[in-house]
């Protein structure tokens, strides 16, 4: 047992075996303690730095944070790649080395059940966004309803045509919320047929998103490796499919399971 005064315990993820770490920095600080045939990879860290207390106020400082964050998701990236890993989230402190020893043993069977499920599958995000300027230059294509009024505007008296371009305008949003919704549904559909579970997860406005365009899905898949260099092309070509409708679809991965680990505790 390594043995450290007044330090915390800083765990990354468990493994079924002792982890490669791959081009990190501070692999050095970095360690991997047994437990019952499981390896915890872990690092000291002070208390002044990661006590309950100090943490609060350190989180607040946005660079040390992001820094941080960083280099945790690195850290589980590097041993993804030769290893099933049962992420732990950014910040899990244990306050000595016999207190995390007591946790996962009592916990060992669970994690040996969350290792079969996550073995050689992986978690991809996938964020699909559409240009709406794009979607109006479109829409008498894209939407019966407007493709009608836009008749019946070219078929009236100036009067009445006025009248219907006024109502034109009040239905484009509702219109465009449906568009959204039916493309979305289109590439779920195409996507998912390759995944073994997903996850919605909440869409973003602009703001948050920090893109131009709106999202239109936010969700996580959990596919096959073998299925992942499928699940990529076929990504790329519904972006080619529907890329005159400024669509955008950023897919990422492959991130820690944390979407499809299914620990109560």
């Amino acid at each position: 047992m390594i043995v450290a005064l007044d330090k915390l315990i800083y765990i990354y993820c468990l493994t079924r075996n002792v982890p490669l770490l791959v081009n990190q920095e501070n692999q050095s600080e970095i360690f991997a303690i047994e437990i019952d045939g499981i390896y915890a990879t872990v690092k000291y860290v002070s208390e002044a730095e990661y006590s309950e207390e100090n943490i609060k106020i350190n989180i607040s400082d946005v660079a040390w944070l992001d820094a941080s964050v960083r280099e945790h998701l690195s850290t589980l990236s590097a041993i993804m790649q030769t290893e099933t890993v049962i992420p732990f989230n950014f910040g899990t402190i244990y306050k000595s080395e016999e207190s995390l020893r007591q946790f996962v043993s009592k916990y060992a069977n669970d994690f040996e059940k969350s290792f079969r499920h996550l073995e050689d599958k992986e978690e991809w995000s996938v964020k699909v966004y559409c240009d709406r300027k794009k979607i109006i230059e479109n829409i008498g294509a894209l939407s019966l309803n407007i493709s009608d009024i836009d008749l019946q505007i070219k078929n009236s008296t100036p009067g009445k045509a006025y009248i219907l371009g006024k109502k034109k305008k009040e239905i484009i949003e509702t219109e465009i919320k449906s568009i959204y919704n039916i493309l979305s549904k289109r590439i779920f559909t195409s996507l998912n047929e390759l995944c073994e579970e997903y996850r919605f997860n909440v869409i973003l406005s602009s703001e948050l998103s920090e893109k131009d365009e709106d999202m239109i899905l936010n969700a996580s898949f959990f596919i096959g490796k073998q299925n992942v260099e499928h699940f990529i092309t076929l990504s790329d070509q519904l972006q080619q499919e529907y890329v005159h409708l400024g669509m955008i679809l950023d897919v990422t991965g492959p991130w820690p399971s944390y979407t499809f680990l299914n620990l109560s505790h």
